[in-house]
């Protein structure tokens, strides 16, 4: 019963993890790009 209630917070917990690996990947693929003015940004 109690591995049934935390079953959907373990679930997110690895979905956040998972986003935030790939998030930061991005960030850190991108940002030297638009630091050298490679990618711009629309207002």
């Amino acid at each position: 019963m109690f591995y049934e209630t935390i079953k959907p917070l373990r679930q997110k917990i690895v979905a956040n993890l998972q986003q935030s690996r790939t998030l930061s990947a991005l960030r850190d693929a991108l940002l030297p790009k638009l630091m050298r003015g490679e990618v711009r940004v629309r207002p």
